[in-house]
């Protein structure tokens, strides 16, 4: 094989692996999309059981149900403030990653060209 024929192959290689990390990374938020839709459904049913109550209720009982459910609510948006950190995290590594690759691509490009202008 000639020289041409190896970096087409390799700078193939490069745009395929950054096309497979753009998928794995819409993936990863659109999970993560969804799960916040569905805490965010939760929220709503939450409102809407606290606006039906009735008023006959026992103001403790509702106090100690609102309040543990608050609780649960807390502790679930800082799991996922938790989760979104790691996400930004991994996202910044993966740019990092992509910015290495097209580094990499662009010097690869460069030594073709210089190839070429040496060739002819």
């Amino acid at each position: 094989m000639d020289t041409f024929t190896i970096i087409a192959i390799i700078i193939f290689g490069l745009m395929l692996i950054v096309m497979i990390y753009y998928s794995v990374c819409i993936s990863i938020f659109e999970k993560k999309r969804k799960e916040l839709i569905k805490d965010y459904e939760q929220l709503l049913l939450l409102k809407d059981w606290y606006e039906k109550v009735p008023e006959e209720a026992n103001r403790s009982y509702i106090l100690e149900r609102v309040e543990k459910r608050g609780r649960q609510l807390i502790d679930r948006l800082n799991q996922l403030n938790a989760n979104l950190v790691k996400i930004q995290e991994d996202h910044e590594k993966l740019q990092q990653q992509q910015q290495k690759l097209h580094n990499n691509l662009l010097e690869e490009h460069k030594l073709l060209n210089e190839y070429f202008e040496n060739y002819s």
